[in-house]
Protein backbone atom coordinates (compact mmCIF):
# COMPACT_ATOMS: atom_id res chain seq x y z
CA UNK A 1 0.00 0.00 0.00
CA UNK A 2 1.61 3.23 -1.23
CA UNK A 3 0.48 5.11 2.35
CA UNK A 4 -1.51 4.26 5.40
CA UNK A 5 -5.62 4.03 4.80
CA UNK A 6 -8.03 5.60 6.37
CA UNK A 7 -9.97 3.08 8.40
CA UNK A 8 -13.00 2.89 10.59
CA UNK A 9 -14.66 -0.65 12.49
CA UNK A 10 -18.53 -0.35 13.06
CA UNK A 11 -19.28 -2.81 16.05
CA UNK A 12 -16.45 -4.00 18.01
CA UNK A 13 -17.36 -7.20 19.81
CA UNK A 14 -16.22 -10.49 19.64
CA UNK A 15 -14.67 -10.57 16.68
CA UNK A 16 -14.75 -6.50 15.70
CA UNK A 17 -12.48 -5.98 18.19
CA UNK A 18 -10.03 -7.77 16.08
CA UNK A 19 -10.67 -6.01 12.86
CA UNK A 20 -10.17 -3.23 15.34
CA UNK A 21 -6.11 -4.58 16.70
CA UNK A 22 -5.28 -5.62 13.16
CA UNK A 23 -6.68 -2.14 11.89
CA UNK A 24 -4.24 -0.19 14.64
CA UNK A 25 -1.33 -2.01 13.15
CA UNK A 26 -2.01 -1.74 9.41
CA UNK A 27 -3.57 1.41 8.59
CA UNK A 28 -4.45 4.54 10.30
CA UNK A 29 -7.64 3.70 12.20
CA UNK A 30 -9.58 7.18 12.51
CA UNK A 31 -12.69 6.09 14.73
CA UNK A 32 -14.88 2.92 15.47
CA UNK A 33 -18.19 3.23 16.67
CA UNK A 34 -20.61 0.44 18.47
CA UNK A 35 -24.27 0.76 20.66
CA UNK A 36 -22.39 -0.29 23.92
CA UNK A 37 -20.90 2.24 24.84
CA UNK A 38 -18.91 0.62 27.60
CA UNK A 39 -17.20 -1.55 25.25
CA UNK A 40 -16.87 1.03 22.60
CA UNK A 41 -15.50 3.74 24.68
CA UNK A 42 -12.64 0.55 26.49
CA UNK A 43 -11.52 -0.33 23.07
CA UNK A 44 -11.40 3.35 21.77
CA UNK A 45 -9.42 3.83 24.66
CA UNK A 46 -7.18 0.57 24.05
CA UNK A 47 -6.54 1.62 20.52
CA UNK A 48 -6.02 5.55 20.71
CA UNK A 49 -8.89 6.36 18.26
CA UNK A 50 -12.25 8.25 18.11
CA UNK A 51 -15.69 6.69 19.63
CA UNK A 52 -18.95 6.86 18.29
CA UNK A 53 -22.13 5.75 19.55
CA UNK A 54 -24.00 6.11 16.19
CA UNK A 55 -21.95 5.45 13.22
CA UNK A 56 -24.15 7.00 11.07
CA UNK A 57 -23.14 10.45 12.59
CA UNK A 58 -19.68 9.06 12.57
CA UNK A 59 -19.51 8.30 8.31
CA UNK A 60 -21.06 12.06 7.82
CA UNK A 61 -18.22 13.61 10.55
CA UNK A 62 -14.82 11.42 9.58
CA UNK A 63 -12.77 10.99 5.99
CA UNK A 64 -13.57 7.32 6.31
CA UNK A 65 -11.29 5.63 2.93
CA UNK A 66 -12.33 1.84 3.93
CA UNK A 67 -14.74 0.76 6.89
CA UNK A 68 -15.34 -2.86 8.13
CA UNK A 69 -19.16 -3.72 9.58
CA UNK A 70 -18.57 -6.49 12.12
CA UNK A 71 -22.61 -6.11 13.35
CA UNK A 72 -24.82 -9.07 13.84
CA UNK A 73 -26.28 -10.58 10.69
CA UNK A 74 -29.80 -9.12 10.60
CA UNK A 75 -28.27 -5.49 10.37
CA UNK A 76 -25.78 -6.16 7.67
CA UNK A 77 -27.94 -4.29 4.92
CA UNK A 78 -28.62 -1.82 6.89
CA UNK A 79 -25.65 -0.46 7.66
CA UNK A 80 -23.82 -1.73 4.65
CA UNK A 81 -26.43 0.53 2.62
CA UNK A 82 -25.46 3.30 4.36
CA UNK A 83 -21.66 2.77 3.57
CA UNK A 84 -21.83 2.32 0.52
CA UNK A 85 -24.18 5.22 -0.27
CA UNK A 86 -21.27 7.22 1.41
CA UNK A 87 -19.39 5.44 -0.76
CA UNK A 88 -17.10 3.79 1.35
CA UNK A 89 -15.30 0.89 0.37
CA UNK A 90 -16.97 -1.83 2.52
CA UNK A 91 -15.37 -5.24 4.23
CA UNK A 92 -18.64 -6.96 6.09
CA UNK A 93 -18.30 -9.78 7.97
CA UNK A 94 -19.78 -13.22 6.72
CA UNK A 95 -22.74 -13.98 5.57
CA UNK A 96 -23.02 -11.17 3.45
CA UNK A 97 -26.63 -10.42 4.84
CA UNK A 98 -29.39 -12.96 6.35
CA UNK A 99 -31.48 -13.24 3.16
CA UNK A 100 -31.17 -13.65 -0.45
CA UNK A 101 -32.53 -10.80 -1.94
CA UNK A 102 -30.47 -7.94 0.55
CA UNK A 103 -27.69 -9.59 -0.32
CA UNK A 104 -28.42 -9.02 -4.05
CA UNK A 105 -29.42 -5.32 -3.11
CA UNK A 106 -26.44 -4.84 -1.56
CA UNK A 107 -23.99 -6.16 -4.66
CA UNK A 108 -26.31 -3.90 -6.69
CA UNK A 109 -25.12 -1.26 -4.49
CA UNK A 110 -21.79 -1.61 -4.63
CA UNK A 111 -21.87 -1.28 -8.22
CA UNK A 112 -24.39 1.54 -8.42
CA UNK A 113 -22.00 3.57 -6.12
CA UNK A 114 -18.52 2.40 -7.31
CA UNK A 115 -17.58 1.05 -3.73
CA UNK A 116 -15.74 -2.18 -3.44
CA UNK A 117 -18.08 -4.57 -1.28
CA UNK A 118 -15.76 -7.51 0.41
CA UNK A 119 -17.36 -10.16 2.40
CA UNK A 120 -15.29 -11.89 5.01
CA UNK A 121 -14.95 -15.34 4.21
CA UNK A 122 -11.95 -15.30 6.00
CA UNK A 123 -11.05 -19.07 5.16
CA UNK A 124 -10.29 -18.20 1.68
CA UNK A 125 -7.28 -16.52 3.25
CA UNK A 126 -6.24 -19.51 5.82
CA UNK A 127 -2.64 -20.25 4.38
CA UNK A 128 -3.26 -24.08 4.68
CA UNK A 129 -6.59 -23.68 2.59
CA UNK A 130 -4.39 -22.01 -0.13
CA UNK A 131 -1.91 -24.96 -0.19
CA UNK A 132 -4.39 -27.19 -0.20
CA UNK A 133 -5.80 -25.33 -3.30
CA UNK A 134 -2.65 -25.42 -4.84
CA UNK A 135 -2.13 -28.68 -4.31
CA UNK A 136 -5.99 -29.66 -6.09
CA UNK A 137 -4.62 -27.56 -8.85
CA UNK A 138 -1.25 -29.43 -9.37
CA UNK A 139 -2.83 -32.24 -9.23
CA UNK A 140 -1.48 -34.21 -6.62
CA UNK A 141 -4.57 -35.72 -5.00
CA UNK A 142 -5.72 -36.94 -8.49
CA UNK A 143 -9.45 -36.48 -9.02
CA UNK A 144 -11.08 -35.64 -6.28
CA UNK A 145 -13.64 -38.12 -5.11
CA UNK A 146 -14.76 -36.50 -1.64
CA UNK A 147 -14.65 -33.63 0.80
CA UNK A 148 -15.70 -34.27 4.71
CA UNK A 149 -15.46 -30.97 7.01
CA UNK A 150 -15.97 -30.65 10.52
CA UNK A 151 -16.03 -27.28 12.13
CA UNK A 152 -17.69 -28.14 15.68
CA UNK A 153 -17.76 -26.86 19.34
CA UNK A 154 -17.41 -24.04 21.63
CA UNK A 155 -18.92 -21.28 19.51
CA UNK A 156 -22.30 -20.65 21.06
CA UNK A 157 -23.59 -17.25 20.20
CA UNK A 158 -25.30 -14.63 22.39
CA UNK A 159 -27.66 -13.72 19.56
CA UNK A 160 -31.41 -14.98 19.72
CA UNK A 161 -32.27 -17.40 16.68
CA UNK A 162 -28.91 -18.03 15.26
CA UNK A 163 -28.28 -20.66 12.79
CA UNK A 164 -25.27 -22.77 12.66
CA UNK A 165 -25.43 -23.35 9.22
CA UNK A 166 -25.79 -19.73 8.21
CA UNK A 167 -23.26 -18.74 11.27
CA UNK A 168 -20.40 -21.17 10.80
CA UNK A 169 -21.04 -24.11 8.30
CA UNK A 170 -20.85 -20.95 5.38
CA UNK A 171 -17.15 -20.74 5.90
CA UNK A 172 -17.10 -24.40 5.22
CA UNK A 173 -19.76 -24.50 2.01
CA UNK A 174 -17.65 -21.67 0.93
CA UNK A 175 -14.13 -23.43 1.23
CA UNK A 176 -15.83 -26.18 -0.97
CA UNK A 177 -16.71 -23.75 -4.28
CA UNK A 178 -13.18 -22.46 -3.69
CA UNK A 179 -11.57 -25.28 -3.68
CA UNK A 180 -13.53 -27.27 -6.47
CA UNK A 181 -13.95 -24.22 -8.48
CA UNK A 182 -17.58 -25.30 -9.22
CA UNK A 183 -20.98 -25.07 -7.76
CA UNK A 184 -22.92 -27.56 -6.22
CA UNK A 185 -25.52 -29.93 -8.63
CA UNK A 186 -27.73 -30.89 -5.37
CA UNK A 187 -27.74 -30.09 -1.58
CA UNK A 188 -29.50 -32.04 1.18
CA UNK A 189 -29.32 -30.39 4.96
CA UNK A 190 -30.58 -31.84 7.91
CA UNK A 191 -30.83 -29.91 11.26
CA UNK A 192 -31.34 -30.21 14.54
CA UNK A 193 -32.27 -27.56 17.46
CA UNK A 194 -31.12 -28.08 20.64
CA UNK A 195 -32.32 -24.53 22.32
CA UNK A 196 -35.58 -22.36 22.08
CA UNK A 197 -34.60 -19.50 21.04
CA UNK A 198 -32.33 -20.63 17.78
CA UNK A 199 -33.27 -21.85 14.26
CA UNK A 200 -30.31 -24.38 14.44
CA UNK A 201 -27.73 -25.73 16.49
CA UNK A 202 -26.54 -28.98 14.59
CA UNK A 203 -26.72 -29.19 10.98
CA UNK A 204 -25.24 -31.96 8.56
CA UNK A 205 -25.27 -31.30 4.47
CA UNK A 206 -24.65 -32.89 2.03
CA UNK A 207 -23.38 -31.18 -1.54
CA UNK A 208 -22.77 -33.27 -4.62
CA UNK A 209 -21.20 -31.40 -7.16
CA UNK A 210 -20.13 -32.76 -10.70
CA UNK A 211 -17.53 -35.05 -10.14
CA UNK A 212 -17.22 -34.67 -6.34
CA UNK A 213 -19.34 -35.44 -3.01
CA UNK A 214 -19.08 -33.44 -0.22
CA UNK A 215 -20.21 -33.69 3.56
CA UNK A 216 -20.34 -30.81 5.99
CA UNK A 217 -20.95 -31.75 9.67
CA UNK A 218 -21.04 -28.38 12.27
CA UNK A 219 -22.55 -27.76 15.61
CA UNK A 220 -21.96 -25.69 18.75
CA UNK A 221 -22.70 -28.58 21.25
CA UNK A 222 -19.53 -30.45 20.78
CA UNK A 223 -17.47 -30.21 23.75
CA UNK A 224 -14.18 -29.98 21.54
CA UNK A 225 -13.37 -27.04 19.40
CA UNK A 226 -12.63 -29.06 16.09
CA UNK A 227 -11.74 -27.27 12.67
CA UNK A 228 -10.78 -30.17 9.95
CA UNK A 229 -11.10 -30.94 6.61
CA UNK A 230 -10.47 -33.95 4.72
CA UNK A 231 -9.82 -34.56 0.68
CA UNK A 232 -9.59 -37.57 -0.48
CA UNK A 233 -8.56 -37.87 -4.26
CA UNK A 234 -7.81 -41.02 -6.64
CA UNK A 235 -3.98 -40.43 -5.68
CA UNK A 236 -3.93 -39.81 -2.54
CA UNK A 237 -5.67 -38.21 1.03
CA UNK A 238 -5.18 -35.19 2.83
CA UNK A 239 -6.49 -33.90 6.30
CA UNK A 240 -5.99 -30.20 6.87
CA UNK A 241 -6.50 -28.14 10.88
CA UNK A 242 -7.70 -24.84 10.11
CA UNK A 243 -6.48 -23.83 13.42
CA UNK A 244 -3.05 -25.16 13.22
CA UNK A 245 -2.52 -24.29 9.62
CA UNK A 246 -1.68 -27.80 8.78
CA UNK A 247 -1.70 -30.31 5.95
CA UNK A 248 -1.01 -34.08 6.37
CA UNK A 249 -0.91 -36.37 2.67
CA UNK A 250 -0.88 -39.91 2.20
CA UNK A 251 0.06 -40.08 -1.41
CA UNK A 252 0.02 -44.09 -1.14
CA UNK A 253 -3.16 -46.03 -1.66
CA UNK A 254 -3.73 -49.98 -0.80
CA UNK A 255 -3.79 -52.14 -3.99
CA UNK A 256 -2.93 -55.42 -2.40
CA UNK A 257 -5.80 -57.32 -1.24
CA UNK A 258 -5.81 -58.44 2.52
CA UNK A 259 -3.81 -61.28 3.35
CA UNK A 260 -2.50 -63.57 6.49
CA UNK A 261 -3.16 -62.60 10.21
CA UNK A 262 -4.99 -59.06 11.69
CA UNK A 263 -1.60 -57.82 12.29
CA UNK A 264 -0.39 -58.30 8.64
CA UNK A 265 -3.66 -56.61 7.41
CA UNK A 266 -2.86 -53.79 9.81
CA UNK A 267 0.18 -53.16 7.92
CA UNK A 268 -1.57 -52.70 4.80
CA UNK A 269 -2.37 -49.34 5.79
CA UNK A 270 0.96 -47.85 7.33
CA UNK A 271 2.17 -45.69 4.73
CA UNK A 272 4.39 -43.00 4.75
CA UNK A 273 2.70 -39.73 5.21
CA UNK A 274 4.22 -36.22 5.22
CA UNK A 275 3.24 -32.70 6.88
CA UNK A 276 3.17 -30.23 4.28
CA UNK A 277 5.20 -26.89 4.69
CA UNK A 278 3.31 -23.94 5.49
CA UNK A 279 4.03 -20.14 6.35
CA UNK A 280 1.43 -19.69 9.27
CA UNK A 281 -0.29 -16.25 9.32
CA UNK A 282 -3.41 -14.65 10.76
CA UNK A 283 -5.71 -15.22 8.10
CA UNK A 284 -8.24 -12.34 9.27
CA UNK A 285 -4.81 -9.84 9.05
CA UNK A 286 -4.26 -11.50 5.76
CA UNK A 287 -7.56 -10.85 4.61
CA UNK A 288 -7.59 -7.21 6.14
CA UNK A 289 -4.50 -6.47 3.58
CA UNK A 290 -5.98 -8.07 0.78
CA UNK A 291 -8.89 -5.28 1.47
CA UNK A 292 -6.51 -2.41 2.05
CA UNK A 293 -4.94 -2.99 -1.01
CA UNK A 294 -7.69 -3.59 -3.30
CA UNK A 295 -8.96 0.24 -2.18
CA UNK A 296 -4.81 1.79 -2.55
CA UNK A 297 -4.75 0.21 -5.59
CA UNK A 298 -7.77 0.78 -7.24
CA UNK A 299 -8.97 -3.64 -7.29
CA UNK A 300 -12.60 -4.48 -8.01
CA UNK A 301 -13.34 -7.34 -5.93
CA UNK A 302 -16.58 -9.44 -7.02
CA UNK A 303 -18.30 -10.98 -3.89
CA UNK A 304 -20.90 -13.46 -5.94
CA UNK A 305 -19.29 -15.98 -4.68
CA UNK A 306 -20.23 -14.73 -0.81
CA UNK A 307 -24.18 -14.64 -2.43
CA UNK A 308 -23.51 -18.53 -3.45
CA UNK A 309 -22.16 -19.14 -0.55
CA UNK A 310 -25.51 -17.92 1.24
CA UNK A 311 -28.17 -19.29 -1.45
CA UNK A 312 -26.57 -22.78 -0.37
CA UNK A 313 -26.87 -23.01 3.41
CA UNK A 314 -30.57 -21.82 2.96
CA UNK A 315 -31.43 -24.09 0.80
CA UNK A 316 -32.21 -22.22 -1.98
CA UNK A 317 -29.87 -24.05 -4.46
CA UNK A 318 -31.54 -27.95 -4.54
Amino acid sequence: MKSKIKTAVIGVGNMGKNHVRIYSLISDLVSIADVDEEIGRTIAKTYHTKYYKNYQEMLDRERIEAVSVVVPTPYHRQVVEVCLKHRIPTMVEKPIAGKVTDAQYLIRLSEEYKANLMVGHVERFNPAVIKLRQLIKEGKLGNIISIVSQRVGISFPNIKNSNVLIDLGIHDVDVFNFLLNELPIRTKIVTHKMFKNNQADSASMILEYKNTCCLLQVNWITPIKMRKLFVTGTDGFTELDYIKQKIVMYDKIVEKKRDGNFFEFLSMYKHPKKEIYISRKEPLKEELIYFLESVSDGIKINSIHALEALKIVISEKK
